[in-house]
């Protein structure tokens, strides 16, 4: 009896790991993105014409769009390319899932948000898993910005609140007793920075993801991110060009 059972147990393991098996996945994190509609349209109309070559033209697979707008989260029960969904001017949070089992490419999830950006693809051939998961990631490549997400804002946050709000508690103390112009400038460069990491929208100006319907065609709208990040940037140069015109009056 005991014999009997552990021979159907070999004969169902060894009839099942083969289609286990046959499974292919490959993961991509992505760094920080930013595009406007038409570009991400362009990835999702590639995207799923690589599929239907993939599965065959007959493909009925199973997708859906996720749109985050303003912390609420839309559901669109198929395929609806970025510049036809209405949306703000900014969305911080988009995802595309396909599935259909037992193809060569049987899933497709693109993730894109404050967080996480990530591209994962599984099915039934390796290549055509990796052949796709390697155009998504050259074609959002292309949109990738140097800085942003909710991990570096929270540690570049972290990192100069503190450096500022040391160099003012020093600055102030230093001034209040002697007075010198030079520590004025400490004073404030430390005040303007320490303001400007508390009080910004980083959230929407340095975001791990950001998707515009348009691109606004004012300077000042559209280079916003850059303006505030010279602004803190020339604050925290102030501080140490002021230490040194500090000790040249000594």
């Amino acid at each position: 009896m005991r014999f009997a059972v552990f021979l159907s147990v070999c004969v169902s393991f060894v009839t099942t790991s083969p289609s286990d098996a046959a499974e292919f996945s490959q993961v991509q994190d992505l760094p920080a993105l930013k595009m406007g509609a038409p570009d991400l349209d362009a990835i999702l109309l590639e995207s799923r014409a690589f599929i239907d070559a993939a599965n065959g033209s007959d493909d009925s697979g199973w997708e859906m769009v996720k749109v985050n707008i303003d912390g609420q989260e839309i559901e669109i029960p198929h395929l609806s390319l970025a510049s036809s969904v209405a949306f703000p001017n900014e969305v911080f949070g988009f995802s595309y899932i396909y599935r259909q089992a037992d193809r060569p490419i049987s899933s497709v999830t693109i993730d894109l948000g404050d967080s996480l950006r990530r591209v994962s693809v599984n099915g039934g051939s390796a290549e055509k898993v990796e052949a796709l998961s390697r155009l998504l990631e050259k074609d959002f490549h292309r949109h990738a910005t140097a800085i942003g997400g909710l991990k570096f804002r929270r540690v570049a946050g972290i990192c100069l609140s503190m450096l500022f709000l040391t160099s003012l508690m020093i600055s102030s103390t230093y001034y209040w007793k002697n007075r010198n112009r030079s520590a004025l400038g400490i004073l404030i460069c430390s005040a303007v920075g320490f303001l400007l990491v508390l009080f910004v929208p980083w959230n929407r100006f340095v975001p791990g993801f950001v998707l515009y319907e348009r691109y606004s065609p004012f300077f000042l709208v559209r280079h916003a991110p850059e303006i505030f990040l010279l602004c803190l940037v020339a604050a925290l140069l102030g501080i140490p060009l002021s230490y040194f015109l500090l000790r040249k009056e000594r």
